[in-house]
């Protein structure tokens, strides 16, 4: 998880190249209990070599339009081909993915395809998917 973490905080600085659809992303689960100072941090990767390491497009979105624990959102200039997203919601706002001391987020998090892994975050292969215009892709928060 602590992949997960820098890969997200790495995606808000990493240069994005070729450029091409929008998608919006509706994000379930979200803890709005914990809104004040909070963001939805989002990261976009194309590669499986890349995998929660080396993501093409990052954003933060303010947590203020979450309603019954439900935000849209709308991921600009996506990469053409598949895509696989993962996303958390930054409780505190220090711009990462706070875990336990067993590695364990204790932020909520979630990933494209609600993908989930054994023992650790999914496989790239899990949580891919081809963005199709106009089509919305849904996501829940753990």
């Amino acid at each position: 998880m602590k992949l997960l973490s820098a890969a997200l905080t790495a995606a808000l600085v990493w240069p994005s190249f070729a450029q091409a659809a929008d998608l919006q992303l509706e994000v379930q689960g979200v803890d709005t209990s914990r809104l004040q100072g909070g963001s939805l941090m989002v990261a976009v990767f194309t590669e499986p070599s890349g995998w929660l390491r080396q993501p093409k497009i990052g954003q933060r979105f303010s947590l203020e339009g979450a309603v019954d624990g439900k935000l849209t959102v709308t991921l600009r200039n996506l990469p053409d081909g598949p895509v696989a997203v993962t996303v958390f919601q930054d409780a505190n706002g220090n711009g990462r993915l706070d875990m336990n001391a067993m590695g364990m987020p204790v932020e909520p998090y979630g990933f494209s395809n609600d993908a989930a892994g054994q023992f650790g975050p999914p496989k790239f292969e899990q949580a891919v998917f081809t963005p199709v215009a106009g089509q919305a892709v849904r996501l829940r928060l753990n």
